[in-house]
């Protein structure tokens, strides 16, 4: 990778000042060592067993991408008691780490649109990029969505550097960026059948030349044996080393699926019981129980979209919706300029297969995918890998930024104010981002729910509401007046029967939130007799 930096050019130090700034302000709010969420707890003691020599798995998601959050807690192990030993235990050091990964994600945003747009698009691009607040809440857990969403990224740019340049070093990068994709989450499997499609469209004109030339088949029926044999090796060996070889070869007949897909294929295809899997068994069975959960829904709770809950089939167009309400409204809006300039152009296909091609099918695929046949709709953190390939081609909207008028500079700069004034504004609360769509901050229940708003994070905020107020009922288990609060997931039936806080959802708004992620409520007795006269609520 030529990276096209000189200290001697004062510019170049602008975006790393933005990316510093990126990670103070993450930094600062993993300091204040919030709630532990859902996830981060099983993400982290998995990342632990492995720093130990142990890939066991104990659920369906968590993968080896996690030992990276563990190693500061390895090394103060091994330094023995004292302070550093003490500060590198913290979890908010674990945290940090996926912050500073983050910040690795943010310069690559940066140096691939420099690469096609030039500086100043760059710029916008990472500006975009760092103040959103979907990737910023994300960017200081324990969890793998900002580490298949940055290698997801990285693959596709290894990719795009290896087909405009055949060089053995960009061959190299881009088969370990392909193989460590896999280590940090399932969903990077779908790039196997994307680079696939990639290459052929890419070569498609010298295809249809050297079909005519017998020879010159021979010659790309060859090169593509060996790009399909140098991808299954190091993608196995990246795999299998992440899972530290956990029982390789184990025979596919002795796996222990739950899947029905698997089990059917083990009793159809009896004669693959003694094919040895060259795969670590828990990678195959975290494939086996991710595949059984998306099927069943049984790993999760209801799913909730717009005041409606599904259990386990799921709402079409989910992520487009909750992209929607938890998007800023500035980045929205330069996206669809980017995409409607694009459009506009005489020359748009001129270099698309080249560039633009690889930022716009990963995004294509995933949109399609998730919103359509996906049906883990907890959250727009599985759309999160979409969000770096926009925000890079957001920046050719910045093209010749030199022949702008002063109005329109001036209006890229507001833009980018709205960005900022709009996602800070949340700070640290950034998970429970809603745009203006949401312009009161107490409504964004009746929307979405789950991991978009309440993911647990907040435990700690709501543990000294009550200690500051020793009048209020947590969760109140009838009908009753009294200072209530009641987390999100529970009053829209997520986390527990829909039917439970019915009274209270369908009949009282909140009059305050706890980081809104907890409503609260002021109901007087003359509202609970009211309630109870006309309803029959106070019956059950």
């Amino acid at each position: 990778m030529t990276l096209y930096f000189s200290i001697r050019k004062p510019e170049n130090l602008i975006p790393f000042l933005i990316i510093f700034i990126f990670f103070m302000l993450n930094f600062s709010s993993v300091l204040r060592e919030f709630s532990q969420t859902a996830d981060e707890d099983k993400h982290y003691l998995y990342g632990e067993r492995l720093t130990s020599g142990d890939s066991t798995r104990f659920d369906d998601s968590k993968m080896p991408v996690t030992a990276l959050n563990a190693v500061p807690k390895k090394v103060a192990s091994l330094l023995g008691p004292g302070k550093v030993s003490q500060v590198l235990s913290r979890f908010y050091v674990a945290r940090s780490v996926t912050v500073l990964f983050s910040c690795l994600l943010a310069f690559l945003v940066f140096h691939w649109t420099r690469q096609l747009f030039g500086f100043v698009p760059a710029l916008f691009s990472l500006l975009i990029f760092v103040l959103d607040p979907n990737i910023i809440a994300h960017s200081q857990l324990v969890t793998t969505d900002i580490y298949v969403t940055a290698s997801i990224f990285f693959a596709f740019f290894a990719l795009w550097k290896f087909l405009n340049n055949r060089t053995t070093k960009n061959g190299i990068i881009c088969l370990v960026a392909l193989g460590l994709s896999q280590i940090a989450k399932y969903t990077s499997i779908v790039l196997y059948p994307l680079f696939f499609v990639l290459l052929i469209i890419f070569d498609l004109s010298a295809l249809q030349v050297s079909w005519q030339k017998p020879k010159n088949v021979r010659v790309f029926v060859q090169r593509y044996l060996k790009y399909f044999s140098l991808t299954i090796l190091v993608s196995l060996l990246i795999i299998n080393v992440g899972f530290l070889f956990n029982r390789t070869f184990t025979y596919f007949g002795e796996y222990r699926f739950v899947s029905q897909t698997l089990q059917n294929l083990q009793v159809d295809f009896s004669v693959l019981y003694f094919l040895p899997v060259p795969l670590p068994y828990p990678y195959l069975q975290g494939l086996d129980l991710i595949h059984h959960n998306e099927q069943t829904g049984a790993s999760y709770g209801n799913l909730y979209l717009l005041g409606q809950i599904a259990e386990k089939d799921g709402f079409t167009g989910y992520f487009l919706i909750a992209s929607l309400l938890k998007v800023p409204i500035a980045t929205q809006i330069i996206i669809f300029l980017a995409f409607f300039s694009y459009f506009l152009k005489q020359d748009r296909f001129k270099n698309f297969l080249t560039n633009e091609f690889f930022l716009l099918l990963p995004v294509l695929f995933f949109t399609i995918y998730l919103n359509f046949f996906f049906n883990t709709q907890i959250g727009i953190r599985y759309y999160l890998p979409v969000f770096p390939f926009l925000y890079v081609f957001s920046g050719r909207l910045f093209l010749g930024w030199e022949n702008f008028t002063a109005i329109q500079k001036k209006m890229s700069y507001i833009a980018i104010l709205y960005l900022a004034v709009s996602t800070l504004s949340y700070y640290p609360y950034h998970l429970s981002y809603f745009n203006e769509i949401v312009f009161d901050r107490k409504q964004g229940y009746k929307y979405l729910a789950d991991s978009n708003i309440d993911w647990g994070q907040d435990k700690n905020e709501l543990d000294q509401y009550l200690l500051d107020h020793p009048d209020t009922i947590y969760n109140p288990s009838n009908p009753r007046s009294g200072h209530f609060v009641v987390r999100v997931n529970d009053i829209v039936g997520v986390t527990t029967d829909p039917n439970k806080y019915a009274w209270l959802r369908n009949n009282f708004e909140p009059v305050d939130t706890i980081a809104y992620s907890y409503l609260v409520y002021r109901i007087s007795t003359e509202e609970i007799d009211q309630l109870c006269t006309f309803s029959n609520y106070c019956d059950k």
